[in-house]
């Protein structure tokens, strides 16, 4: 009787010590994807950073050039600006649910590709290991004869 006492406990142990790595591969795993996405959305604000840079000095060169030819500084600047203000009111007025919802679908195509990606790099961990369920049942049983 005590021997399936001690059998039972050391059950209850390894179970114990299996959910605890489970959890925290599980918290490792989702410390992975929150860093993965803080980075690519950090690295996306420094490109649209960039991208609007780029697009402010343009836009600003061709208000220029336009004044030049056109003989008033205001004119140029008005020709420049009336795109994106019409554009903006346009946005800003319809508030169109279309590209909001394009946008989701995207982030979610994204994140759901991630973690199919993740699952696949487990199970070619899995399946790459060198060890074979013998070997490891042999390891489980030798441990437990110390």
């Amino acid at each position: 009787m005590d021997d399936l006492g001690s059998r039972i406990k050391h059950v209850t142990n390894e179970l114990k010590h299996y959910i605890e790595a489970r959890l925290e591969l599980t918290v490792i795993n989702i410390s992975e994807q929150i860093a993965y996405w803080i980075g690519k959305a950090i690295q996306n604000l420094f490109g649209y950073a960039i991208l609007a840079f780029g697009l402010i000095f343009g836009a600003t060169a061709l208000a220029i050039y336009l004044s030049e030819i056109i003989g008033e500084e205001w004119a140029g600047y008005l020709i420049v600006s009336a795109p994106f203000l019409l554009i903006g009111l346009l946005l800003v007025l319809t508030k169109p649910t279309v590209l909001a919802a394009k946008v989701q679908h995207q982030i979610l195509a994204e994140l759901l590709s991630s973690f199919k990606d993740d699952e696949k790099e487990g199970d070619v961990k899995k399946i790459s290991s060198g060890e074979t369920s013998e070997t490891l049942n042999q390891k489980t049983t030798s441990s437990h004869g110390k």
